[in-house]
């Protein structure tokens, strides 16, 4: 069954790479001649905190390459796919067909003693609050140190920290976390409850070239539901406990991950839950392949499918897949569907109102952090398309739920995206939505 599916989402992606035109992407490199302009040395400016290894370790231009003002440019866009400025500039002098790089950041605020307000799910009826104390550049080399605690719907306390560079001689990174939650149920078919959830993890990996990264990871997961019933809970006492091993990898070639508009990213995970331990015994795999293409003027066009599919014993609520929460259908973005498989895909041509730009304000009771702020306004025309499905289902009888429309997106300070649209399904009925964060 796995395998048939896996084919079926093979001809979701080709279906969706053909509404793109087939260009190579571009190459970082140039071959050496005796007129080449070659890089004799970069300097990074306005770093107070950040090492100069965090920026290097971002840059396909090194010296002793051929200066690429191409790529020097896409360099100057990963360094801001770090999250780490407010703003990146790249340039460079020659003298003597020998060319001194400087890269130019503004740093942000990096401490983060604040309250947590949000909506779980992206859904104002569900709220959140709390507080937390972030390090997102813990000495300086883009380490990020994070405790929280939050309360209202969907209450947790989180501890947790991450690596991207154990040593300097190697490309290993590191993650591990720890969190107590308490989880209202997915599963609308069934009336409200509580989870509680306890969780930790490790995972270790390593970083190959610019743009892949592969990982491991080991964790333990125990469920806890004060009223077992069938469904809940693999075990009958209405308490799962069980570890959990991951392998994932990942290649991003993307422009600016918090708002792409060229390149690709390509992610995939296999997910094991119960290692003989426990009566839980689950596999799940996870795909998603995403690609934007710039057309010019700043327009651009992109795709993504994307799929999740399970194996294995019997599945609990918590462990299925689900439209309505973390990914939607626009057309049917509040209704929720539920199943152990599930396979989507998207279309959306982004077209710019307000190019990305950068306004620079002088706050007396603010610190330097907040005077540089990059913002933009883009209009987007969509299509979203999926199914989920439980296992034992004939696929070719699946109901596939469709939507599409227009909106406005709002680019501003600090990565924050706000997105109005409205959207169409395929019975026409209209919905408006607004949602956080780039649609894909």
């Amino acid at each position: 069954m796995l395998i048939r599916t896996a084919n079926q989402f093979v001809h979701l992606i080709a279906a969706l790479a053909a509404a793109l035109p087939c260009l190579p992407e571009s190459v970082s490199g140039q071959e050496r001649s005796d007129s080449a302009i070659v890089v004799k040395q970069i300097l990074i400016e306005g770093n107070e905190t950040t090492k100069d290894q965090v920026i290097l370790r971002e840059m396909s231009q090194k010296v002793g390459s051929v200066l690429d003002t191409a790529a020097l440019k896409r360099d100057e866009n990963k360094i801001y796919s770090l999250q780490l400025f407010n703003r990146v500039e790249s340039g460079f002098t020659v003298r003597d067909q020998q060319a001194t790089v400087t890269i130019k950041v503004s740093e942000r605020w990096y401490i983060f003693p604040v309250p947590i307000f949000g909506f779980k799910y992206r859904d104002v009826k569900k709220p959140f609050y709390g507080a937390a104390l972030i390090h997102q550049n813990f000495r300086g080399r883009n380490e990020k140190v994070m405790a929280s605690a939050v309360f209202g719907y969907d209450s947790w306390f989180n501890l947790a920290y991450q690596n991207p560079k154990l040593t300097e001689n190697d490309d290993i990174f590191f993650r591990a976390a720890i969190s107590t939650s308490s989880v209202r149920n997915l599963n609308v078919a069934d009336a409200e409850y509580d989870q509680r959830v306890t969780s930790g993890s490790v995972s270790l990996g390593k970083r190959f070239g610019l743009f892949t990264l592969a990982s491991v990871s080991l964790g333990y997961d125990q469920w806890s539901i004060p009223d077992p019933r069938p469904g809940r809970t693999v075990s009958s006492t209405g308490m799962d406990r069980f570890l959990t091993m991951a392998s994932a990898f990942s290649y991003d070639k993307r422009d600016v991950r918090e708002f792409p508009t060229d390149g690709s990213y390509v992610g995939a995970s296999v997910t094991k839950y119960g290692l003989g331990e426990s009566e839980v015994n689950l596999l799940r795999i996870r795909l998603d392949v995403r690609r934007y293409e710039a057309l010019g003027d700043g327009v651009a066009l992109g795709v993504r499918a994307f799929g999740t599919f399970l194996s294995g014993g019997a599945s609990p609520s918590y462990l299925h897949a689900y439209f309505g929460y973390d990914e939607r259908i626009r057309g049917y973005f509040s209704t929720v569907r539920e199943g152990d498989n599930l396979m989507a895909g998207s279309i959306e041509l982004r077209v710019p109102i307000l190019m990305p730009r950068y306004y620079t304000v002088s706050l007396k009771y603010l610190p330097p952090e907040f005077s540089v702020w990059r913002y933009g306004l883009y209009a987007g025309f969509f299509a979203d398309t999926g199914t989920i499905w439980y296992r034992g289902s004939t696929f070719t009888e699946l109901p596939w739920y469709t939507g599409y429309g227009a909106g406005l997106q709002f680019l501003l300070p600090y990565s924050l995206i706000v997105r109005t649209e409205y959207a169409f399904n395929q019975k026409g009925q209209g919905q408006f939505v607004l949602d956080f964060g780039a649609s894909f």
